[in-house]
C-alpha cells in the first residue's frame, strides 16, 4: 500500500451511519487517521465543509435523495476538480451507478461488499484506475455508440466512442472477467488495464459536459 498517495481529508456523506464503520475500519487499514475523517447525514452541511476543508477523498451514498447527491458530485468536481469522489449504493443500482460516473464518480462501493472487495476498489481508484464489474460493463456497451442528428445538426443523444482495447475490456468483465483475468488474458499489464478503464470513465463524465 505504500505505492498509494493517500488524499486528505475525506468527506463521508452517508444517510445510513452505520455504514460507516467498516469504512472507516478499512481506511485506517489504508493509513488514515480517524481525526482526518469527517462525517454528515446532511447535505447542506456537507456543502458547507466543502467550501471551508476541500476534502481531497469523498464517499456519497447516492441511493437516498439521489437528485440532490448527483448535483452535490457535479458541482464538487467542479470547484474541486482534483478530488476523489466514491459513489456507495446497491451492486443492482446499475444506471444509478452510471449516473454518478456520468456526473463525475471516479469509483464506486456496494453496501453488501466485504470489507475486502471495498479495499481493492478504493484502493484502485486511488492509484488512478477505477473498479468495474460486469452489469456495468454490460451496460456501458448498451449504450448508444453513434448518435442521431436533429435538425439543427446536433446529437439528441450523447455518444460513447469507445477504443478497441476499451471495447475488448468491457466485453471481456460483461462475460466475466476481473481486470486481472483481463490482463492475464489480454498480455496487457494490469495498471494498463485499469487506465483504460479509468478513460472509459472519464468518457462518461463527458456526456454531461
Amino acid at each position: 500500500m505504500g505505492e498509494l498517495i493517500l488524499p486528505v481529508p475525506i468527506m463521508m456523506i452517508e444517510d445510513q451511519p452505520l455504514c460507516n464503520q467498516p469504512l472507516e475500519m478499512i481506511l485506517m487499514r489504508l493509513g488514515y487517521p480517524k481525526e482526518l475523517m469527517m462525517s454528515t447525514q446532511n447535505l447542506a452541511e456537507a456543502e458547507t465543509w466543502l467550501q471551508q476543508h476541500l476534502p481531497n477523498l469523498i464517499f456519497i451514498d447516492v441511493a437516498v435523495h439521489t437528485t440532490a447527491k448527483l448535483g452535490f458530485i457535479k458541482n464538487l468536481k467542479h470547484i474541486h476538480p482534483d478530488s476523489y469522489v466514491i459513489a456507495i449504493l446497491a451492486q443492482q443500482q446499475t444506471t444509478l451507478l452510471f449516473n454518478a460516473i456520468q456526473s463525475g464518480a471516479q469509483g464506486y462501493v456496494f453496501h453488501h461488499h466485504t470489507e475486502a472487495e471495498m479495499l481493492n476498489h478504493i484502493k484502485s481508484t486511488l492509484r488512478g484506475g477505477a473498479p468495474i464489474h460486469h452489469d456495468l460493463a454490460q451496460y456501458i456497451l448498451s449504450h448508444p455508440t453513434k448518435g442521431i442528428e436533429n435538425k439543427s445538426g446536433l446529437e439528441e443523444n450523447p455518444t460513447l466512442s469507445l477504443t478497441a482495447i476499451e471495447s475488448e475490456i468491457l466485453n471481456l468483465v460483461a462475460a466475466g472477467l476481473n481486470s486481472q483475468q483481463v490482463a492475464d488474458q489480454t498480455h496487457i499489464p494490469l495498471y494498463k488495464i485499469e487506465g483504460n478503464i479509468k478513460n472509459i470513465y472519464r468518457k462518461i463524465a463527458s456526456l454531461d459536459s
